[in-house]
């Protein structure tokens, strides 16, 4: 397979998780995970996200494909060869989120992780950013905690840094 993975974090406090992944990157709109799970959703082990995308036709005209993406939560359960396609991996602060990753530095330092897969943290304005997120080469992406009609333009940066 060369479908493209995405790997968040496994934890419940995180503001993206299975519960909700498809509604933050598919449908660009952020549904808390507790709300998810009042509406009776099941945690899957992996998801599916089909990502609508522009592609520039030579010739300039635009044609519109759509790439699937895999997310998963359990990252020591991909096998060697599935790592070359992870793309996108979601921080949550602590460094332990990274044990057993390949390219883990021996002091447990995921900054060579960065140089090859593109980092993001997903946090609400008005919460502090965690100092391990501050000094990694991560994109900080920050909700706002009521006007969910800023979310579609902070997952929309998501997409854009993730194809430069």
């Amino acid at each position: 397979s060369r479908t493209p993975i995405i790997i968040i974090p496994a934890a419940t406090t995180s503001l993206i998780t299975m519960l909700n992944a498809k509604d933050l990157l598919q449908d660009l709109k952020f549904v808390p995970s507790d709300e998810k799970k009042k509406q009776g959703c099941q945690r899957e082990n992996e998801t599916l996200i089909q990502r609508r995308k522009d592609q520039m036709q030579p010739g300039g005209t635009a044609l519109s494909v759509t790439v699937p993406y895999r997310v998963v939560d359990q990252p020591l359960k991909l096998m060697p060869q599935d790592w070359d396609r992870v793309v996108a991996v979601f921080v949550q602060g602590p460094a332990w989120q990274f044990k057993g990753w390949p390219w883990l530095l021996p002091d447990g330092s995921p900054v060579d992780i960065f140089a090859k897969i593109k980092a993001f943290h997903l946090k609400y304005d008005e919460v502090r950013l965690d100092p391990n997120v501050q000094k990694w080469d991560v994109t900080v992406l920050e909700l706002s905690y009521h006007k969910r009609h800023l979310d579609r333009p902070v997952f929309l940066r998501f997409w854009e840094t993730l194809d430069r």
